[in-house]
């Protein structure tokens, strides 16, 4: 008898939870583009529908989410394939990547992985434009060379000072994820004063629309799919004024209309409050994804309402993050501790926990790296439990 393998098994599977959505009259038809902002999606749309798995919509996209999404930042080659395996079998749904991750090897393995699953169509695939800024910034480097020093002095003290007077870096709003996370806002606000002063030259638009263009196809090409249900642009704003800029819309609508993405979405670990109040305001993004855990959540609960009554997709990112990094305050862990005093869940699962008890969130996205703590974060999806007073 022919063995079956581990990924023959997980297309097995969710051919049969196909087939049992379609009799049952669950699957949907989703709109080809979401409705316009705060209005209801005309339908819902299951992909990989698995008993235990709970499921949220994702905004107004109408899809139909895991709670918990699949982080493939460190998914580089095939030794993933068993942790992703595991992740589709117990009902995950969505799968999110970025161009940056490994320089488009994780999108190459993430491709390959579908295409020999033969599951493309049985999942949410998201990527993002993570060197959409490259160029932009290389033609911006063009105008700031022509700039006299007085000039270039006169906008980063204005920089300086809008970043002061913003907060941006307040202890206990700003927390560095990784290396060098704080210093792209100096790099953001100088981007935004010299298009606020200077603008777009001619024929600068044209070239950036054709170079987001190159970048999406060249991810289409290595996850081996002729679209992606969501796109982030830009991939880690830092500033809300960025947002602004009617070329991304623009790019976004005619991505949309080509049938090469189906929603729009930006990601953000900086000033993450007024860059999530900004992107429900602007009206574009179908989708936001941010930094939001048991440290900063104080400051972002009514704006996660507010995109959820907006129609605007949440992914919540770094939930558990902060009890991976090195040098955090003992606070943090005593906090989420006393909110949950499960003594059986470990800390990660615990975080994702915490954060599932808002039911304004859509979902959260987790990097779960073994069978083990794929089994560890599934134990928490769909609990209700009572927050304790902290």
């Amino acid at each position: 008898m022919k063995k079956t393998t581990r990924r023959e098994f997980v297309q097995r599977s969710l051919a049969v939870s196909a087939g049992l959505s379609l009799a049952q009259g669950i699957r949907l038809e989703a709109a080809d583009t979401p409705p316009a902002p705060g209005q209801a999606p005309a339908s819902v749309e299951w992909r990989n529908r698995q008993e235990g798995m709970a499921y949220r919509q994702l905004g107004r996209t109408g899809m139909m989410v895991s709670e918990l999404m699949v982080g493939s930042f460190p998914f580089n080659d095939e030794s993933c394939y068993p942790v992703l395996d595991a992740q589709l079998e117990c009902g995950m749904n969505y799968i999110d990547t970025a161009a940056s991750y490994s320089n488009g090897k994780v999108e190459e393995t993430i491709g390959t992985y579908l295409d020999d699953s033969k599951v493309r169509d049985n999942v949410f695939l998201s990527t993002k434009l993570s060197y959409f800024y490259g160029y932009i910034d290389k033609v911006l480097a063009e105008l700031d060379k022509e700039l006299p020093d007085s000039r270039k002095r006169e906008l980063k003290s204005e920089l300086s000072e809008l970043m002061k007077a913003r907060r941006v870096l307040k202890p206990g709003y700003h927390m560095n994820f990784f290396d060098g996370q704080e210093n792209q806002f100096e790099k953001s606000y100088y981007r935004h004063l010299l298009l606020r002063d200077y603008g777009y030259r001619n024929g600068w638009k044209k070239k950036i629309k054709e170079h987001s263009r190159k970048l999406l196809q060249d991810s289409l090409n290595r996850l081996k799919t002729d679209h992606v249900d969501v796109l982030f642009c830009p991939h880690g704003i830092s500033m809300p004024d960025l947002m602004e800029d009617g070329l991304v819309r623009e790019i976004f609508e005619d991505f949309k209309q080509e049938g090469l993405i189906r929603a729009s979405a930006v990601s953000f670990h900086n000033d993450v409050a007024a860059n999530l109040s900004k992107a429900i305001d602007v009206g574009y993004y179908d989708v936001v994804m941010f930094a939001y855990n048991i440290a900063n959540h104080a400051a972002l609960e009514s704006l996660v309402y507010k995109a959820k009554e907006n129609g605007v997709g949440t992914i919540a990112m770094k939930v558990a993050r902060l009890f991976k990094m090195e040098e955090q305050p003992d606070w943090r862990v005593g906090k989420l501790n006393t909110a949950i005093p499960d003594e059986n869940l470990t800390t990660f699962a615990k975080a994702y926990l915490w954060a599932l008890q808002n039911p304004n969130l859509s979902c959260c996205v987790s990097q779960m790296e073994t069978p083990e703590q794929v089994a560890d974060n599934f134990s928490i999806v769909g609990r209700q439990v009572e927050i304790q007073p902290v």
